[in-house]
């Protein structure tokens, strides 16, 4: 059954989306502590300011799993605010809407990056966009064909406040040229460039498919 999904041993994360009473939408990170019948309960930490969302308002439940992403749409029950936790009260999930990520999906998104050669040689881009398989790049300094032969190390920095494990927020791995065009119809002067990540952990690979699900 659909409701069994938040039992799943593969989930990664969860989070709760909500609406506060002065329209400010609210993204919390929780754990499931209880699943009933019709009603299931999940947890999260105490947060400053905290304000209770009004009883039966809309709730979406996002649970990223690493074969893909669920969302379900429900309602509040009740919050209750303990010492060093936030418990939220929510109906049971009849659908669940699934996304999974294919290994060649690739998103719009700029992120900060470079690219280190044996010889010490660097080269700094911001991505143009990215896929569990690799990433591209627009840039104004043209990439010896030397360089193109040879795999590099490439870092890529992403938003401190994600909550990803990537250690300092950086993924750093091995990559491999495998595409290029010196001149790009409607950017003037300037080549692009695409790269492979030459062999991502499971959990490298596991964190970039949830943080690109995460764009959706």
């Amino acid at each position: 059954m659909q409701n069994n999904i938040l039992r799943e041993s593969n989930i990664t994360k969860i989070y709760l989306i909500y609406i506060l009473p002065n329209g400010i939408k609210k993204k919390v990170n929780v754990s499931l502590r209880y699943m009933g019948d019709k009603e299931c309960y999940f947890v999260g930490t105490v947060l400053p300011n905290f304000v209770k969302p009004k009883r039966k308002s809309p709730l979406e439940i996002i649970v990223y799993t690493s074969d893909g992403t669920y969302r379900a749409n429900v309602k509040i029950l009740d919050t209750n605010v303990g010492l060093n936790e936030i418990m939220y009260q929510a109906e049971l999930p009849k659908t669940w809407n699934f996304t999974q990520l294919r290994q060649g999906s690739r998103k719009n998104v700029a992120l900060p990056g470079s690219l280190k050669f044996n010889d010490g040689h660097e080269i700094q881009f911001e991505t143009f966009d990215l896929s569990v398989g690799g990433f591209s790049f627009f840039t104004n300094e043209k990439i010896s064909t030397i360089y193109q032969r040879f795999s590099a190390i490439g870092t890529l920095e992403f938003p401190a406040e994600l909550l990803l494990n990537y250690p300092d927020k950086k993924l750093v791995t091995e990559v491999k040229f495998v595409r290029n065009q010196e001149e790009v119809e409607g950017e003037f002067g300037k080549a692009f460039y695409a790269l492979k990540f030459v062999q991502l952990t499971p959990d490298e690979t596991m964190i970039l498919k949830n943080y690109l699900l995460s764009l959706e």
